[in-house]
């Protein structure tokens, strides 16, 4: 290319012969001159060469022409296909159209005040919640679909009082509403293809209405996916967050500078063009709509409610009596027939206690316990030495309900003997429920003092070992609870045998991520290579993870399917078993089923589907799915839905058992022969 502009160059601008240009250069006189024959610099071209695909092409056009839309790894292991799936993929994407057809998609132009397509972002760092928990959260993001103009915040739950308070959260910031809302099928929006009650109500309230997007058609709400991406690769990279207060903290600020920079498909800026908009939309009503969690329930004697998993303490002076709860993503109050029994800070962290002090002193006078101090006079010796740590004053609160709450249990703590801090200590702990507090303060003040703690060292420490054992005991109930044949872990799996399993891919799925994002893992091969011991050592991390996970075989799950079928409580089944973050599937494929258990296998596919995540085990490639369930549209249709968001691990190999059979025979022979 040098050579070329430069013969050109000085032959026709300074008028250099040929022989000279050729010695300067140090080439032949004929390069030279075909230099300057040419228009176009000289190019390499390869000859051309076929692909791996092209031997396979008649097949997949025989598959195609009978599942236009059949996944790539279908076809890969209906053709037998030995190759990456790449260059599968790039032959699909050009073959598939003949048998499919184009779909042309318009391009959409929107007025001033017409729409808001909304979503739910899951982004991928774990957030700070409380009581040493990290959470996958999910943010709400809105885009104002004529001004482009973007919002989000992190909101606690999927749960329709959360998703819908979040909306208005965000309406009420702008202060306007557009006429429409659109969303996909969020279950809690329209997961069924129709809207909801409490969406329903929430947009009747605002005078709008909210429209659903068609199935797998993401570009129906293009602009919103669009955003989502630009939040993942523009805000995300190089940030830490303390707490969710400080993600949508640092969102907010962001979110100022995105709204300021210019937008291609508008030439403009969303925060210019957001005045046009807010002219054409809806002004607010004068009433906030309905959102939040709310619930009616009766005070059970143990005086706490329950909300998203945590429980909260309730004045225990009206046990037995209904009480109305009401859960913003901030804050969660109780009433009983119009009065506050209780407002507490939400946790947005799982399975959180949450106790008011002036509650459990209420409880313990209506039981008619003596005052802590009047018990028995153990360990004085030991709570001498913590006098005055306890009778410092604790920092000033940062809200009104939490300066009554603190400054009571301060003046109760001070006003304690030193020698009745032992049995105060015991019955604080026992209802904070926090027993290993209560189990090793003592030896930790012991050693606090000898190595001279600062009292928030001291605090640490406690807190840290009672975290540590709830998280100990929680994934022991976790794998318990799994129903696992027996426990087994990837660190005790021999990966030798088994060359074809990417361990990069393992360790990916060891992390537990593809459970936060409610992804499938499906394990393939021929009997004896392990899959059941990969699929127990996954689910294993996922409890540590501290997800919930339940296993059985492809047979037992049939017949517990089939046993709630026939009791009329199929779908309350199905709903027991969403709760689950993983369920495990071993052995499909060993046993064929018929055409009602392949339909309820089907339900429990479908039931998870975008919604928790399944790890299967098979023997068989997807291509003899078919034979299995007896029916191949329902095995394709099972099959797509397992695929979509999946990552299939297809393993080879000799069998491990065969193999140590044949080495111990292998060493019976060699003692033999001795």
């Amino acid at each position: 290319m040098e050579d070329w502009a430069e013969i050109r160059r000085l032959h026709r601008g300074e008028g250099v012969p040929i022989k000279e240009i050729a010695r300067r250069l140090g080439v032949a006189r004929n390069t030279v001159r075909s230099a300057l024959a040419s228009d176009r610099p000289p190019k390499y071209e390869r000859a051309p060469r076929g692909s791996v695909a092209d031997a396979y092409e008649p097949q997949i056009r025989a598959l195609l022409a009978e599942w236009p839309r059949m996944p790539a790894p279908v076809v890969a292991s209906r053709i037998g296909w030995p190759y990456s799936l790449s260059p599968l993929k790039k032959r699909l994407a050009v073959i598939r159209p003949e048998y499919v057809g184009i779909d042309p998609v318009e391009r959409v132009t929107y007025e001033p005040g017409q729409l808001t397509q909304c979503d739910l972002w899951f982004p991928e760092p774990r957030i700070p919640v409380a009581a040493g928990q990290e959470r996958v959260l999910p943010v709400l993001v809105m885009t104002l679909a004529f001004s482009r103009f973007l919002t989000a915040t992190m909101i606690p739950s999927r749960q329709a009082g959360d998703i819908l308070a979040g909306m208005w959260a965000l309406i009420a910031g702008l202060g306007r509403v557009t006429r429409a809302l659109l969303w996909d099928r969020e279950s809690a929006i329209g997961g069924t293809g129709r809207v909801t009650v409490p969406a329903a109500a929430f947009a009747g309230t605002l005078a709008t209405q909210i429209r659903l997007a068609p199935p797998r058609d993401p570009e129906f709400k293009g602009m919103v996916e669009r955003n989502n991406q630009y939040l993942e690769t523009s805000f995300l990279p190089g940030r830490r967050f303390t707490s969710p207060a400080d993600f949508n903290t640092q969102l907010g600020e962001w979110l100022v500078q995105a709204n300021a920079r210019t937008v291609r498909s508008i030439a403009g800026r969303p925060v210019d063009l957001l005045e046009t908009d807010y002219r054409s939309m809806l002004a607010l009503p004068p009433l906030d709509p309905p959102t939040g969690l709310n619930l009616r329930v009766r005070l059970g004697r143990d005086y706490y409610v329950r909300v998203d998993t945590c429980d909260y303490s309730v004045d225990p002076r009206v046990i037995g009596r209904f009480v109305d709860v009401t859960a913003s993503p901030q804050q969660v109050t109780v009433a009983c027939e119009g009065q506050v029994v209780a407002c507490h800070t939400r946790s947005w962290a799982k399975q959180a206690v949450v106790t008011d002090p002036a509650h459990a002193a209420t409880a313990a006078q209506m039981r008619g316990d003596p005052p802590p101090h009047r018990r028995s006079h153990r360990h004085a010796a030991g709570a001498a030495g913590l006098r005055r740590p306890v009778r410092r004053r604790f920092h000033q609160p940062s809200n009104e309900s939490e300066h009554h709450v603190t400054t009571t249990a301060t003046l109760r703590l001070s006003a304690a003997p030193a020698d009745g801090l032992p049995s105060m200590i015991a019955y604080l702990t026992r209802v904070l429920k926090t027993p290993t507090i209560g189990a090793f303060w003592e030896e930790l003040a012991d050693q606090a003092r000898d190595e001279n703690w600062s009292h928030e060292e001291y605090l640490a420490a406690l807190l840290q070992r009672q975290v540590a054992d709830r998280e100990s005991k929680g994934s022991i109930m976790r794998i318990r609870t799994a129903h696992f044949p027996a426990v087994k872990t990837l660190e005790d799996f021999n990966l030798d045998h088994l060359p074809s399993l990417r361990r990069d891919l393992l360790a990916h799925l060891a992390t537990g991520t593809f459970v936060a994002k409610a992804e499938n893992v499906i394990l393939l091969g021929p009997p004896g290579l392990g899959k059941t011991h990969l699929a127990i050592g996954l689910g294993v991390k996922a409890a540590h993870a501290g997800y919930s996970v339940l296993f059985d075989t492809a047979s037992n799950w049939i017949t517990r399917l089939a046993a709630a079928h026939h009791a009329g409580r199929l779908e309350a089944e199905l709903k027991k078993i969403r709760r689950y973050k993983l369920i495990i599937i071993d052995e499909v494929g060993y046993i064929p089923f018929d055409q009602d258990a392949a339909n309820l296998f089907f339900q429990l596919i479908a039931s998870r589907y975008e919604q928790g995540s399944v790890l299967v085990t098979s023997n068989l490639p997807f291509g003899r799915w078919g034979e299995t369930f007896s029916d191949d549209v329902v095995a394709a249709a099972m099959i797509d839905r397992l695929v979509h968001h999946a990552e299939v691990l297809t393993l080879t190999g000799d069998s491990y058992r065969t193999r140590q059979r044949r080495d111990l025979l292998a060493k019976e022979n060699r003692t033999n022969r001795r």
